[in-house]
């Protein structure tokens, strides 16, 4: 049920954010979640992990919830990160700073729920690092590929905000927003992955994915304090990428300590810090 709320609201996000061009905004939906499928399909098949059956699996390996949640987390950073009105390469390191934030508190509950399970284990509470190198650069190459766009007049290949490619409303942009964008994103994603073949990198000692941790969620913490004014809120819609973020982030946390998980559930309120300011200061509206 938590993929499922996850997409649903991302879904009416988007139908009413995206306004007269809310079909490219479905279709950004639908390339994240063949995206997701696609990713997670690739990592069950490469050996890396397994996830537990549910009632819907897709390829039989992949939980429906899985894709569905990916939707809400990647698509509601994407947003986050473009209202904070930063230069391009802060708003994707941004992007990809809230996704990670949510996944160091996050995976390892559910590997103690039993929900995924990795194969060969890892030094942070049994997760390779591996796994947090790839939620760094997974956002990064969705979002390189969706905002690539090339400029007739300059000739030249230029990156479009969200908003912009939502003024565009060509056909050739939905087109490539449907065929091209994950393709794209799975060939960017290999190639920053090969480092990932190093074995050391495949897991990092404890003490330096922690010093990561640390620095992925402080990092986040001050580049949303920093540009908190840009946050303020015009409509009450704005208010649901946070909302998506906290309610996946705090019922793990939930379920965290109802397992008597303590550290875990605190971790998880922890890492989900940014995510609760962003939503206070879009509280406060525009004047």
């Amino acid at each position: 049920m938590i993929g499922v709320i996850l997409f649903t609201l991302a879904m009416i996000h988007a139908l009413i954010d995206g306004k007269k061009n809310w079909i490219q905004r479905v279709l950004m939906l639908i390339s994240l979640f063949i995206y997701g499928v696609l990713l997670e399909y690739i990592g069950i098949m490469s050996g890396h992990h397994f996830y537990a059956p549910e009632v819907i699996m897709i390829l039989n390996v992949v939980p429906l919830s899985i894709p569905l949640a990916w939707v809400g987390i990647i698509y509601s950073a994407m947003i986050i990160a473009e209202k904070l009105d930063v230069q391009l390469w802060m708003r994707i390191l941004i992007t990809t700073l809230i996704a990670l934030s949510l996944d160091w508190g996050m995976d390892p509950i559910a590997v103690e729920l039993g929900l995924w399970t990795w194969v060969h284990g890892g030094s942070f509470f049994g997760i390779p690092s591996f796994n947090f190198i790839g939620w760094f650069f997974i956002p990064i190459a969705y979002l390189l590929s969706y905002s690539m766009n090339w400029n007739k007049v300059e000739h030249q290949l230029e990156l479009l905000t969200i908003s912009e490619i939502d003024n565009h409303g060509s056909k050739k942009r939905k087109i490539y927003t449907l065929l091209a964008v994950v393709p794209l994103a799975l060939t960017f994603l290999m190639v920053m992955g090969l480092i990932t073949f190093i074995p050391f990198i495949y897991n990092l000692p404890v003490v330096i994915v922690i010093i990561w941790e640390i620095l992925t969620v402080s990092l986040a913490l001050w580049m949303i304090i920093k540009r908190r004014t840009s946050l303020r809120r015009s409509y009450w819609l704005d208010l649901i990428p946070p909302c998506i973020l906290l309610f996946i982030a705090y019922d793990y946390a939930f379920l965290g300590f109802l397992i008597n998980q303590i550290l875990l559930g605190i971790i998880m309120l922890i890492t989900a810090f940014p995510f609760l300011l962003v939503l206070i200061f879009t509280f406060r509206k525009k004047r």
